[in-house]
């Protein structure tokens, strides 16, 4: 049940940072200057920000918007496992309103699918999921 769920939670994973890496990129500037909506866009209230040793107990206690945070960050440190400056690429391309809400639904979608991870390996943290996440898309390019 475990491997279905990793393998599951990979796939989701895979198609939320190909969602991100397909849709065109807003013309890039020299720098990347973060707005003010995007800092009022993150969870102000979060007690542990260090997303990667949340295990299931932890993920449970945070609201939607924690939850949302996490997901996202899992996305990215898979994806920058993957791929040198996708963290940069997605936040690039979310000035596109669009594609901004295509990545979002995608972070919605991993919500559930880190939620379900959580259910049958309450005791991992999201820094396994990101490890074996990796390990397994590795995999499938071999």
């Amino acid at each position: 049940m475990k491997k279905l769920t990793l393998i599951i939670v990979t796939a989701v994973l895979c198609a939320a940072m190909l969602a991100g890496c397909a849709t065109p990129a807003a013309e890039t500037s020299a720098s990347v200057v973060p707005s003010e909506s995007a800092e009022a866009s993150e969870p102000a209230a979060a007690a542990n920000t260090d997303y990667m040793s949340w295990t299931g107990a932890e993920w449970d206690a945070a609201n939607s918007d924690e939850q949302f945070a996490a997901a996202e960050a899992v996305l990215l440190k898979v994806g920058d496992a993957m791929m040198s400056n996708y963290g940069e690429l997605v936040e690039q391309a979310k000035s596109d309103e669009t594609v901004k809400a295509q990545i979002d639904e995608q972070v919605e979608s991993l919500k559930s699918s880190i939620a379900t991870f959580f259910k049958s390996s309450p005791e991992a943290t999201l820094s396994d999921l990101v490890a074996a996440s990796t390990q397994a898309v590795e995999s499938l390019g071999n």
